[in-house]
């Protein structure tokens, strides 16, 4: 039985621009999880805020200044 040259190495691209982008994908989770995460300055970190009384206070006392509210909810 022959085999047309042409589709092997078809076949072989395309895996081997699968493995490259495996390889890639995994290089840049590595870096992102061992890259320090660093405040901007003058940033306050993020807050996890279980009830609306904290919202409201931490809301309250950045008057004056941009505020960003996230609501984020896992489903």
């Amino acid at each position: 039985m022959m085999i047309k040259e042409s589709s092997i190495n078809l076949s072989w691209s395309k895996r081997g621009r699968f493995i490259l982008l495996v390889i890639v994908a995994a290089a840049l989770w590595v870096i992102y999880l061992t890259a320090a995460h660093q405040l901007a300055s003058g940033q306050k970190p993020l807050t996890d805020i279980h009830d609306i009384e904290t919202l409201r206070a931490q809301f309250n006392e950045d008057a004056g200044t941009s505020r960003l509210i996230l609501l984020v909810s896992p489903t």
